[in-house]
């Protein structure tokens, strides 16, 4: 009687089979065609692909030596540590270091570091629930990233609980780039006027409008305006003006947020 051989399918349908499952599946599915070691020749592909997932499972993407080890120094950035302290056991901590690294790549752009930056996106889209991850990882490329930790450590000496600075904090994640406005010097106090209405019309509960430069002042005849016709008094709505100054340059914050709330 003639015995059937079992083979596996070929590495490159095994690749593609393993590519959107995650690491344990990978593994059962490696195991159940016969693949039980990466030393046999023709599967150096196949060891390479395992390494990524286990280092999906601690990344957000996967980082080459050099950008693992300033994923690792970001720990160090005060507003990572920020996001620790208000939600230290936020799931998606990873997104917020890989965002500190988009943010390198952006501030020393070159064709290289733009070209990494689209890959490191891909690699992020590709994941379950690549919306909602990417809109994470461009938080920290923004200046609404330290503006937000301030509002949640606002409401933590309030005395808010942790998983409620965490649901504030998604609910953040989801509106940020709809909620906020950076203003261009080509803005009137018009445009940044219309903005605040729309939000309010829309019924959001927190938005926000960023002016540094020239552009402060704009911000700040803006609010006077809304202000002086009762445009948030008759809204119920409340409002935080922070100044600073970053490098002897004007910055302005406005925070509006309802009382409603």
């Amino acid at each position: 009687m003639k015995r059937w051989k079992w083979l596996s399918p070929p590495v490159e349908v095994i690749l593609e089979t393993i590519r959107t499952l995650p690491l344990k599946e990978a593994l059962a599915y490696l195991v159940a065609n016969g693949v039980k070691a990466f030393t046999v020749e023709g599967y150096a592909a196949l060891k390479k692909a395992i390494q990524d997932k286990q280092n999906e499972s601690q990344y957000a993407f996967v980082p080459n030596k050099n950008e693992a080890n300033c994923l690792l120094n970001f720990a160090r950035d005060p507003n990572y540590r920020e996001v620790l302290i208000l939600i230290p056991n936020y799931r998606y901590i990873d997104l917020i270091s890989t965002g500190l690294l988009i943010d390198w790549y952006h501030k020393h752009h070159s064709p290289a570091n733009r070209e990494r930056v689209t890959q490191i996106k891909l690699q992020i889209a590709n994941r379950p629930n690549g919306r909602k991850l990417l809109k994470l990882a461009d938080l920290p490329t923004t200046p609404f990233f330290s503006v937000i930790l301030r509002y949640l450590h606002q409401l933590k000496v309030t005395g808010y609980p942790r998983h409620f600075l965490e649901e504030e904090f998604e609910e953040f994640v989801e509106m940020w780039q709809q909620a906020s406005k950076m203003v261009q010097t080509e803005d009137t106090v018009d445009d940044v006027v219309s903005f605040c209405k729309k939000q309010i019309e829309q019924g959001s509960k927190t938005f926000f409008v960023l002016g540094m430069k020239t552009a402060s002042i704009i911000v700040e005849n803006a609010l006077k305006e809304l202000v002086s016709k009762k445009i948030l008094e008759r809204k119920n709505y409340d409002y935080l003006l922070t100044k600073s100054e970053i490098g002897n340059a004007p910055r302005i914050e406005l925070m509006i947020s309802s009382k409603n709330e």
